[in-house]
């Protein structure tokens, strides 16, 4: 992190790059979460508009803004310039004051009002509404409430326009502007100044890289106790992010001299200060290590710990009615012949207040949830069916005809203010609960399940424990499962009807490292399971468009728009989903680009991508759905998910990405009628035998790889993925 080095790069690139001056046309895309804009720029009389790309907070068309960048060239739209920083020039003549008065900044601003403040303070304009705004009731019309919006208005402007200098003179990317505006108001730039790295703490692991260059850039010293705490909360960030719950302190210590070019001394010294409030650090039985976790993660695990515990502890009332009976009536009911090992986890469900059942596919799970649901609805309790992703809890309603909630609606979380309704004080109200898929949960999303569980519930987790571990901290399922103090139900019987399923049989050798017999795919076959070999990484996405575009639907006739799905382990480079979703865009929906999003452009009838939880609309991260409508006038769409029309405003379509293609992290939770999925060596950073059991699990009728034998291999072999410091299975061992 040496400071000198960092000032120079920042010359070079100044070097390379140039200056366009001018007054905004059109605005073409504008995102007021983060600046992004595409506009057309007039840089002059007699010359042509050109297109700017970049990020500017007051996007307006009638600005004049001088920007700072590189010209570039788009594969589609041609000649570009692509502005990394933005500012804008107030106006000194009439007509430019005109312009930019009524360029829709300034709220409450329109043309009459704009002529009739000129007419008052004419070329003083400008300065009257920096140094004295209250002059603005002067004018005739105005009253001391609309000069308050005005200046409000005003000063907003300034306020972003001032951020985006000073980020500029800091060599920090304007595209911040509008982020940091958006937290901290017309304060930003202030607290920017004087408190740098409140950054890292308000906006995470994002922030900190912002935060840091603005420090340095001022002066502060490397060895700063205030800098060496930040980066020691940013370095726990980013293991947080890789599925820690902690590190060990030599660990820590080690990254952060390491990546911060500091002394372990400085680096003990800040963790001293920050045990006050900011983290914790515990003695570990196990390794004999010295962790050290951020507080709210050391409360979630130990929150956990203590909870299955004290469940354990209190014993389950007999049924009042012959629950054997009652089963073997549903069964009857149902036409269910049950296996003796899911007789066994029934019997462990019943005769235990938390259990878990865990399994491959083919194995039953989902038949015991059915009939465990129903079980328990006969006998007058009340059942709670969730599950961490809407696609899982619309899926695991549909097969027990049961109402199901994602676990953050059943929790009755609160995305605007983080807070969770359902707690400790507030519980479920449910005597069983049920949650499907939960290998998907994390430490923090199963502490907050279990504080507003009631002790005297039933809580009932089914999922794959050899599935992919949660994309958060912790491990939590395999944690639970090798502590021993819950009862395992593990199903590995498949059921006969299914045996015949070469995905089902290839899915449960890659489990156990054996290869998957490699069947060159063959339309006019039998088997579900194919292979099709690639030379290359570019030969394999060509390969993989074909098969959606032309094989798959002349041959089995899948809809390409909603019965395939590509997973990728990867987004980047050939055959990652960036690549792959703009082939498949191109190939299965050639039509005209009508919506420029930052990310993705959009066409009727696309398959998309929902990427944040949103339980307003009732969409959640995942869910794919069909684009059914652009409006290109107001820069909306609607997307049909099975049918249902959700509606998305202009500063909503960057929750929107093509779905083609999608990671195979992504997908887990889903089901599709096929799957199709890149094996190759470029890949191999990825290629984990947990991953690709993952993907091939998330097929119900085919399942065809497209690579090579040896990037399998790499898959297969690799089955120790990165271990994850987390203490919870000990904990549990030792009662909480």
């Amino acid at each position: 992190m040496n400071s000198d080095k960092s000032k120079s790069k920042n010359k070079t690139q100044s070097k390379s790059e140039t200056a366009i001056e001018g007054v905004i046309e059109h605005i073409i895309f504008h995102n007021v979460n983060n600046g992004y804009t595409i506009a057309k720029l007039k840089p002059g009389p007699g010359k042509r508009p050109v297109t700017i790309v970049g990020s500017l907070a007051d996007a307006a068309a009638g600005q004049a803004v001088k920007a700072r960048g590189r010209w570039v060239t788009h594969a589609r739209y041609g000649q570009q310039f692509a502005f990394n920083f933005a500012e804008t020039i107030l106006p000194s003549d009439r007509d430019g004051i005109r312009r930019f008065l009524t360029s829709g900044v300034i709220k409450g601003i329109g043309v009459a009002t704009a002529d009739r403040i000129i007419e008052h303070f004419g070329e003083d304009t400008i300065k009257i509404l920096e140094t004295a705004p209250e002059r603005l009731v002067e004018v005739n019309g105005i009253g001391k409430q609309k000069a308050a919006t005005m200046t409000e208005g005003w000063r907003s402007h300034a306020a972003v326009n001032r951020i985006m200098i000073f980020l500029q003179d800091n060599g920090i990317n304007g595209a911040w502007a509008a982020r940091i505006f958006s937290l901290y108001g017309a304060d930003a730039e202030q607290i920017l100044r004087t408190d740098p790295y409140r950054l890292s703490t308000d906006m995470g692991m994002a922030g900190f890289p912002v935060a840091d260059a603005i420090a340095r850039q001022n002066g502060i010293d490397e060895n700063d106790i205030p800098r060496i705490s930040a980066c020691i909360r940013y370095v726990m960030a980013v293991a947080g992010s890789e599925g820690h719950v902690f590190l060990p302190k030599d660990d820590l210590t080690e990254e952060v001299c390491r990546r911060f070019e500091t002394g372990r001394e400085i680096v003990s010294r800040a963790l001293d200060i920050l045990m006050s409030d900011h983290i914790v650090t515990e003695d570990m039985i196990c390794g004999n290590i010295r962790a050290v976790y951020p507080e709210r993660l050391y409360r979630a695990e130990t929150g956990i710990a203590a909870r299955l515990s004290a469940m354990a502890l209190i014993p389950v009332s007999v049924p009042c009615q012959d629950v054997e009976i009652l089963l073997d009536g549903l069964q009857e009911k149902q036409v269910i012949r049950l296996s003796n090992e899911q007789e066994q986890a029934l019997s462990s469900v019943f005769t235990h207040r938390t259990a878990v059942i865990t399994g491959g596919p083919g194995t039953g799970k989902t038949t015991l949830i059915r009939l465990i649901a129903r079980a328990f609805h006969t006998m007058g309790m009340k059942v709670c069916l969730a599950a961490p992703t809407g696609r899982a809890a619309r899926r695991i309603s549909e097969v027990t005809s049961m109402p199901a909630h994602t676990i953050h609606k059943l929790l009755g979380y609160s995305f605007d203010d983080k807070h969770f309704e359902k707690v400790a004080e507030n519980p479920i109200e449910a005597d069983v609960i049920i949650i499907d898929e939960a290998s998907m949960i994390d430490t923090d999303l199963m502490f907050h399940l279990l504080s507003a569980t009631p002790v005297t519930s039933r809580l009932i987790l089914v999922g794959d424990a050899a599935q992919l571990p949660p994309v958060g901290p912790g491990n939590v399922l395999s944690d639970i499962i090798s502590s021993g103090l819950i009862p395992i139900s593990s199903l590995k019987e498949v059921f006969r009807q299914t045996e015949t399923s070469e995905i089902i049989t290839s899915a449960h050798k890659i489990l156990s490292g054996l290869p998957p017999d490699i069947v060159p795919f063959d339309p006019k076959g039998n088997s579900d399971f194919g292979f099709v070999f690639a030379d290359s990484p570019e030969q394999t996405a060509r390969i993989i468009v074909d098969l959606c575009k032309r094989i798959l639907p002349e041959e089995f006739s899948f809809d390409p728009a909603h019965d395939i799905q590509v997973l990728s382990p990867m987004h980047k480079g050939y055959a990652g989903t960036i690549d792959l979703n703009m082939r498949l865009q191109k190939a299965i929906n050639p039509g005209r680009v009508l919506l420029k999003g930052i990310y993705h452009s959009f066409k009727t009838n696309d398959r998309v991508m929902h990427i944040k939880n949103n339980y307003e609309k009732e969409v959640f991260n995942g869910d794919i759905g069909t684009v059914a409508e652009i409006d290109t006038t107001a820069r909306a769409m609607v997307v049909s998910y099975d049918g249902r029309k959700v509606e998305y405003e202009e500063d909503e379509i960057d929750e929107l990405a093509l779905g083609y293609a999608i990671s195979v992290h992504k997908s887990q939770g889903s089901e599709y009628p096929a799957v199709i999925m890149p094996v190759i060596t470029r890949h191999y950073i990825m290629l984990q035998r947990n991953l690709l059991y993952t993907a091939v699990t998330r097929a119900r009728r085919l399942v065809i790889l497209v690579g090579s034998k040896k990037a399998l291999g790499i898959a297969l072999e690799n089955d120790k993925p990165q271990r994850r410091f987390t203490a919870l299975a000990e904990r549990l061992k030792q009662g909480g």
